[in-house]
């Protein structure tokens, strides 16, 4: 009876690799993107490990479920969320990843914490606690066990959804320069201020609740970015790929900016943030949607979408 708890993790790990597989059929996740999450995703693991001991060793960790809740939510949002968004800003600045990866980015996050932390790391010692009769699994009918895991189990899919969710925020705030998206984000952490409160709740309200604050999250998420970021969501729900030249890209070869000697576009650039006037290079290879392309403002530093100067008088353009 206890092999029926094996049912958690090897769906999990099923589903997420199967997740991943989509992604990787629909060109938007590359070994780039899935090492960039794992990165973001490991960094902040790491940070609070250590930060829980360092609190714990001090005697600093409060036993008030309210101060516990409160310290749990500010890690996540801070260390899970904060590094995801500063790892896709760099990843954007050098060129590693387009927003269109956004969704494989979020999958990335949720495919590291339950299909290999609480999958592929948790399965062999769930085997040996199992095999070896050491087990502290709660006992009951098939029917009591098939409950318990149907519960994890839905614990590891809100899990997929709020992650995906904060992973596609991240690298939209990154993409555009709006921290809009990111304050969206940050709060979605703090669904880890719920778990002191997991025993007073009772574990099947506690999932529930869980479940409808991840299903929430994926909602603002899409109704946020399904406008000024279509490009997100075109063609996600299609297993088969679309042909090459309809693959949505910021690069698609069809849609190369042409060079303002040729095009008769200014070589000036103006920020859409901050409005300062800026000479910039023509690059082909950057990403870009139609005549706007992604460039770093030297005076507010913020990358954006930003197109050709079309007054010359408004600004004496920065060298």
């Amino acid at each position: 009876m206890d092999l029926l708890y094996l049912i958690q993790p090897l769906s999990i790990i099923t589903v997420t690799s199967l997740l991943l597989t989509w992604y990787h059929r629909k060109k938007r996740l590359t070994p780039a993107v899935l090492g960039l999450s794992a990165i973001a995703y490991f960094v902040a693991i790491i940070g609070k490990v250590l930060l829980q001991n360092s609190l714990a060793a001090g005697g600093l960790l409060p036993s008030n479920s309210y101060a516990l809740g409160v310290i749990l939510g500010l890690e996540t949002s801070v260390l899970e969320i904060g590094v995801s968004f500063l790892v896709a800003q760099d990843a954007l600045e050098k060129r590693r990843m387009k927003i269109e990866a956004a969704p494989a980015y979020g999958m990335g996050l949720a495919f590291w914490e339950n299909g290999v932390l609480l999958g592929v790391f948790a399965l062999p010692v769930l085997v040996w606690a199992i095999t070896s009769g050491k087990t502290a699994l709660q006992y009951g009918s098939p029917s009591v066990v098939l409950w318990l895991v149907a519960l994890g189990t839905l614990e590891r899919v809100s899990s997929i959804l709020i992650h995906f969710s904060w992973g596609i925020l991240t690298v939209v705030a990154a993409v555009s320069g709006k921290m809009k998206y990111l304050y969206v984000a940050l709060p979605m952490g703090f669904v880890d201020a719920l778990v002191p409160f997991a025993p007073s709740l009772g574990l099947a309200t506690f999932e529930l609740i869980v479940f409808t604050i991840s299903l929430a999250s994926l909602l603002a998420t899409y109704v946020l970015t399904k406008n000024d970021w279509r490009i997100i969501w075109e063609d996600v729900w299609a297993w088969r790929s679309p042909p090459t030249s309809t693959v949505p890209s910021l690069r698609a070869s069809s849609d190369i900016p042409l060079s303002p000697s040729v095009s008769g576009a200014s070589n000036n650039t103006k920020c859409s943030k901050c409005e300062t006037v800026f000479h910039a290079e023509w690059n082909p290879f950057l990403p870009h949607m139609g005549s706007l392309v992604l460039r770093k403002c030297p005076t507010c530093k913020k990358w954006s979408f930003m197109g050709p100067n079309t007054d010359e008088h408004s600004n004496h353009p920065r060298e």
